[in-house]
């Protein structure tokens, strides 16, 4: 049992996953979009503080959206156990963790080449970009085998034996925490997906199109490795520990009584409410700013934006520094975002999880 935070071989797996469905070329090449996803909150922060053989059970409470990664996968000739990765993919440590992963589920023979369009990705800034290409990758390697592994056990399977990839290092990666939400944002499918234990899906619900997602990203935000990020929360484990043992039974309450039920109604601003209390009221914003600490101070200015009720959703992505709101009509809040200089995205919610674009048999 893994429990150090220590780099380990790309493409060793900690837990293994039973496929009981028949493993077959489905098809020759397939083409997949892959949406993101957005962190909205934990239920219970403490329990991302130990590792226990890479599985964590804070629970998510995530957005899916329309940031895509385009991956196109083809099987090659009739050469056996080989990995081509296209020259323009980029982070290639992670594509082939997401490749391993998936050789040792299915025990599939064929060479395949694996083509990524990810270049305007936007790494470490809470957008799930890591766990994302990952599960992008397995998705589309799934689906030319048949999909044997189903949606509960592949995005199980995913977070539990997640990694991410170390600058300079080509055969390690770094055991950073994953729950689940970056598979679930593709695999299950919603706007709006609860997630608890291991990975288990609690609900999900579709989101009006008629709402849209505003991104905001600090332009004097500077990049961190993995390495060094994870060194950082490693310092401050003992923050979310405390929040975790204070108000985890509130929180489990909160969204039992009040953010599910809501989900039920579609009430998006009930929604939004448990999510802001979490963040702005618990402590978490605080937790995270050892990412960014101007994390606080910008908290502080956009706050507003809620309490007035200019949007239903206002939050951090995961541990930031990434802002995001949701809201119907997004022009206000764009300049509150760019007034704090902030870098804005606008996208949608996705409701429907990755998109085959194409199969080739």
């Amino acid at each position: 049992m893994k429990i150090d935070f220590l780099p380990y071989k790309i493409g060793k797996v900690f837990n293994p996953v039973k496929v009981t469905s028949v493993v077959r070329i489905t098809y020759r090449t397939t083409e997949i979009i892959f949406p993101s996803r957005l962190n909205a909150m934990a239920i219970d922060p403490s329990r991302i503080t130990q590792n226990k053989n890479l599985v964590y059970t804070p629970g998510e409470i995530l957005f899916s959206v329309g940031i895509y990664k385009r991956i196109r996968i083809s099987i090659k000739g009739k050469e056996k156990n080989k990995l081509y990765i296209s020259k323009n993919s980029q982070r290639k440590p992670l594509i082939k963790h997401a490749y391993f992963l998936m050789k040792e589920a299915l025990n599939f023979k064929e060479s395949l080449f694996i083509n990524v369009d990810n270049n305007k990705e936007i790494r470490h800034c809470g957008l799930g970009s890591s766990s994302g290409l990952i599960a992008g990758v397995a998705c589309a390697i799934n689906e030319i085998y048949g999909k044997p592994l189903n949606k509960k056990n592949l995005v199980k399977y995913l977070a539990q034996n997640h990694g991410e990839e170390i600058d300079g290092d080509n055969k390690k990666i770094n055991p950073v925490q994953c729950i689940g939400g970056s598979a679930a944002a593709g695999i299950f499918g919603g706007g709006l997906i609860v997630l608890a234990g291991e990975s288990c899906l609690i609900k999900k619900i579709n989101i009006s199109p008629s709402y849209k997602v505003i991104i905001g990203i600090p332009k004097d935000f500077k990049e961190n490795d993995s390495k060094i990020l994870l060194k950082k929360e490693m310092k401050n484990f003992n923050k979310f520990s405390k929040t975790g043992k204070k108000f985890g039974k509130q929180i489990a309450y909160n969204v039992l009584h009040d953010l599910l039920p809501a989900m039920e109604e579609g009430n998006l601003e009930k929604i939004g409410e448990v999510i802001y209390n979490y963040r702005f009221n618990m402590g978490s914003i605080n937790n995270c700013s050892f990412v960014y600490p101007k994390i606080v101070s910008l908290a502080e200015k956009l706050s507003f934006l809620k309490k007035k009720g200019l949007v239903d959703i206002l939050t951090i992505s995961s541990v930031g520094p990434a802002f995001f709101a949701v809201t119907k009509d997004i022009s206000y809040c764009k300049k509150t975002f760019e007034k704090c200089n902030l870098f804005t995205i606008i996208t949608k919610i996705e409701n429907n999880g990755y998109s085959v674009i194409k199969n080739v048999k």
